[in-house]
């Protein structure tokens, strides 16, 4: 794949996430993780509602999550950006916010739990019905 396609391939997906979420204003959304020192793109972090085991109709479960590129795994960059999503979407009112994680991937577990998120199991009530680690961070804790 040429860097060109990927790219393009990228801007359509991040076009297709704001239209989605457009009604939202800047509540939710992706969004790119960019290094403070130079200001290079080292992944992405998303806020959104959960989508619901018909992948279709949003729930009322609010998720956050974060991709990055396997060069900048360990740095921190995950938890620094999506402590500070968080924090700003429980202080709108949010009472809980979810995090979910493919069964074995024990980084992103671990920046849940970095993250102060609690492990609640592993549950089947979002996309699509897929089994999937859930943890959570409820605004009262």
């Amino acid at each position: 794949m040429t860097v060109l396609t990927t790219e393009r391939l990228s801007a359509d997906r991040l076009a297709w996430w704001r239209e989605r979420h457009a009604a939202h204003g800047d509540r939710y959304g992706t969004w790119a993780i960019e290094t403070i020192a130079d200001g290079r793109v080292v992944g992405t972090l998303l806020l959104k509602p959960l989508p619901g085991r018909d992948e279709r109709v949003p729930t009322t479960d609010i998720e956050v999550g974060w991709h990055l590129h396997p060069d900048s795994w360990g740095h921190g960059y995950a938890t620094e950006a999506a402590r500070a999503l968080v924090a700003r979407e429980l202080a709108t009112g949010t009472p809980q916010v979810w995090a979910v994680v493919s069964p074995g991937n024990t980084a992103s577990a671990a920046v849940a739990r970095r993250l102060g998120m609690a492990y609640v199991g592993r549950r089947t009530d979002w996309y699509g019905g897929e089994e999937l680690d859930a943890f959570v961070l409820r605004a009262d804790a």
